[in-house]
């Protein structure tokens, strides 16, 4: 993890540093044997988008009903959503990975791509989700994203409404300002439990005090105790999840941040009429709980349910709490 709290504009950094985990390698599009194994695995599809680029997608099941699962990030790769074929497919729901272009499965970017502003706009990937979803044969189908996949899913779901049954909203949250005060306020919780820690007495007295101190020791004790308290509480990490941070391309990720929140989801949301499943972890950093039942009523029809025990991937923290929620969701409303 690199957030950096230490700046005023919290969200601004966010968006550049992570939307969930920062790679743990300065280049995320040198492709190892993950790579070129799940390229021959069974139900991998590649759908060329706009005829210039293609975007690596992957069937999991065959049941009648379909998810297709929008990623974090921006710019990681599926990989973390691995957990989902565990509990989807034998409940006869067949789920669809899908890396956005510039992650990590699909085809990367040229330079001259790189240069392209256009490329790198929310809106531009809501109509590359359009031709993923013609290219799968999807007509009524649920779109499911976490973190900044949510986003994704919520301006994909405005605009193309009639192909939709559901929508669940994983782990994010759609109002700048309400997310702003959420990364502030997890943020200065931090801190709080780096001075309860003997060993960060000293440093943590200097900062508050606007006195010198070790800049370094300090983002490296604020990171990992942010990840462990509010990111995932697990005390190991799994391998999926060290492969989504291996994978993760911190280039296509600094051109999409800018994006990020450049269109007005508020604006959107009352006009969404399907039904929507809201998501947080009890400990996710950048929605809390009045703000996602505030975000609720914002919707004509939706509900939430808020995972114990859980960070913002709280698919992984909690999956027993987790999953039954989101299958009788999709059950219900099929």
């Amino acid at each position: 993890m690199a957030i950096q709290f230490v700046v005023r504009n919290f969200r601004a950094c966010f968006i550049v540093s992570i939307l969930l985990l920062t790679s743990l390698v300065n280049n995320a599009q040198e492709k190892d044997s993950t790579y070129y194994k799940k390229q021959q695995e069974p139900g991998v599809k590649k759908i060329l988008i706009n005829g210039k680029f293609w975007v690596w997608t992957q069937k999991i099941g065959d049941g009648k009903i379909n998810v297709l699962l929008l990623h974090g990030g921006p710019a990681q790769s599926h990989e973390y959503f691995e957990i989902f074929s565990k509990h989807l497919p034998n409940k006869g729901i067949t789920i669809y990975y899908y890396d956005q272009f510039g992650s990590y499965f699909s085809e990367q970017p040229t330079p001259q791509q790189l240069s392209d502003t256009s490329l790198w706009k929310v809106s531009r990937y809501v109509e590359e989700i359009e031709q993923v979803r013609k290219g799968l044969n999807l007509d009524r189908f649920f779109i499911y994203g976490h973190s900044f996949g949510s986003l994704l899913a919520l301006a994909y779901t405005y605009k193309y409404q009639t192909h939709v049954k559901g929508m669940i909203f994983s782990d994010m949250n759609p109002i700048p300002k309400d997310f702003d005060q959420r990364i502030s306020f997890t943020g200065n919780q931090t801190d709080s439990i780096l001075n309860t820690i003997p060993k960060f007495n000293a440093l943590m007295q200097n900062k508050r005090q606007g006195l010198s101190y070790d800049q370094k020791v300090y983002q490296e004790a604020f990171d990992s105790t942010f990840t462990r308290n509010f990111v995932l509480r697990l005390d190991k990490l799994p391998d999926a999840i060290l492969r989504t941070k291996i994978h993760k391309n911190m280039e296509v990720a600094r051109k999409i941040g800018p994006s990020t929140f450049s269109l007005n989801y508020a604006g959107m949301i009352p006009k969404i009429t399907i039904p929507v499943l809201l998501i947080r972890g009890e400990y996710d950093f950048i929605i809390s709980t009045e703000q996602l039942k505030k975000l609720s009523q914002l919707f004509a029809k939706a509900q939430y349910y808020v995972v114990p025990n859980a960070g913002h991937i709280c698919f992984i923290d909690n999956p027993k709490q987790y999953f039954p929620g989101l299958i009788n969701f999709i059950k219900r409303n099929n």
